[in-house]
């Protein structure tokens, strides 16, 4: 078997060629443990461990168990200091606090509210602290601090959640900066160097977390990012093989039927010649609307005893004798694209022994059988072989028509010749890893 017409196509490959005569052309065996490129979406197995919905959810639930328990804590220290505040704005400002303590817990159950209860509750915070000499009317004792002193950390919490990082650093830096000016004031308890040190601890805390947030945010955008230029790439990735598959599936149609049929059209002297490039034609056309309308998953699966029928009843109209071996088929079924592919790479395999190996002397064979979960396809003959190294690169049949063919269904193929030695043409194909069969 040399080549359809003079082995055209195995040329791009010859260089890879090695002193045996094997050609294994780079794509044409693919890493069985390599996962095909229209199998599983990687995106559905695997999932990023930071995104920033995983850090706002985690921020929401952190920042509410803060409110919420600091709140609790703080109740005896209200209730002891209610007797010095002002009897209608002091109980105001405490349950207008306590409201958004309970608006941010709910929020965890709610997350399209939650940045809202955040902001809301470092707000009213700070009107509390803020306003803390217009509710005391007498100072409190010197032993007790002012009952905003204990939930400093919550409202720089929810600020550094809550606002965009340069309105929460200014909300850190002014909480206790406030802090001390009451603390150093008569209402605030007059503390002295007592109310320095409060304001740096403070200082510190709401700082750490306001950094912690601030990474964490920043780490959460970069990988969204990265997955979805990953998802994109994948995306590029799919629609570039698709495109690649379909002018395969379309170069090999043009080379077995198109230009066979303007071939014989060309040389019909004859009315049965005429006849016949008619028929060609009409099947040629018959393939291209097949080729146009099918769909993955449009044909039910082929088994390989039907798939060896297909293969025996093509080769049984060529013009030399291909005998077909009874190989071991066993019960596998294949997708339909891929018997349409090993069947249509079989039959352009007989084809170029007929056309270039020899006369009908010439001992020509095809094998099926089943290997592994896969199948095997061997078309050999003994006839005359070629030198893949002398192929023209302009030529389409063996790479087209045999060797890609099969690698875009995820199989493998391999023409193994040398000249006067004949011809072997070896299809293989199984599911890939974890492919359902």
């Amino acid at each position: 078997m040399a080549t359809a017409d003079a082995a055209p196509g195995a040329g791009s490959a010859a260089s890879a060629r090695p002193a045996t005569g094997r050609v294994q052309p780079g794509r044409t065996e693919p890493d069985r443990n390599e996962p095909a490129p229209f199998g599983a979406d990687p995106a559905r197995s695997v999932r990023a461990s930071i995104t920033q919905a995983s850090v706002e959810r985690a921020f929401a639930i952190l920042i509410a168990v803060a409110a919420l328990g600091f709140g609790a804590t703080t109740v005896p220290a209200v209730l002891d200091q209610l007797p010095f505040l002002d009897p209608l704005w002091g109980p105001v400002v405490v349950c207008a606090l306590a409201a958004s303590f309970l608006f941010v817990g709910a929020s965890v159950f709610v997350p399209r509210l939650a940045q809202f209860a955040q902001i809301t509750c470092a707000l009213m915070f700070f009107v509390a602290l803020v306003t803390w000499p217009l509710t005391v009317q007498h100072a409190i004792p010197s032993g007790q601090v002012p009952w905003p002193w204990w939930l400093c950390t919550v409202g720089s919490t929810a600020a550094a959640m809550g606002f965009a990082s340069w309105r929460a650093t200014v909300y850190t830096a002014l909480v206790p900066a406030v802090y001390v000016l009451i603390r150093l004031t008569p209402v605030g308890g007059d503390a002295g160097v007592r109310a320095l040190l409060d304001g740096v601890y403070t200082a510190i805390l709401s700082g750490a977390v306001l950094v912690i947030a601030v990474v964490l945010r920043r780490a959460a955008t970069a990988v969204d990012a990265a997955q979805a230029t990953a998802v994109r790439r994948y995306s590029h990735a799919i629609r570039e093989h698709a495109t690649e598959v379909e002018r395969v599936q379309v170069d090999a149609i043009v080379h077995d039927s198109v230009l066979t049929t303007l071939l014989s059209a060309a040389r019909a002297e004859t009315r049965d010649a005429e006849m016949l490039a008619a028929r060609m034609a009409r099947n040629a056309i018959d393939h291209l609307e097949a080729a146009a309308s099918d769909g993955p998953g449009d044909a039910p699966p082929v088994s390989l005893t039907d798939l060896r029928t297909r293969i025996a009843d093509a080769v049984g109209a060529l013009a030399a004798p291909v005998r077909v071996h009874e190989g071991h088929v066993g019960s596998i079924r294949l997708p339909a694209t891929v018997a349409d592919a090993i069947a249509s790479a079989a039959l352009q395999a007989a084809v170029n022994s007929v056309q270039h190996a020899g006369g009908p002397d010439v001992d020509r064979w095809i094998l099926v059988e089943q290997r592994g979960a896969g199948v095997h396809v061997e078309v050999g003959d003994r006839g005359a072989g070629f030198d893949v190294a002398a192929i023209p690169a302009e030529r389409l049949g063996v790479r087209r028509s045999i060797i890609e063919r099969v690698v875009a269904v995820d199989g493998r193929a391999e023409v193994v010749t040398a000249p006067g030695d004949g011809t072997r043409v070896l299809l293989d194909w199984a599911p890939q890893s974890g492919a359902q069969r």
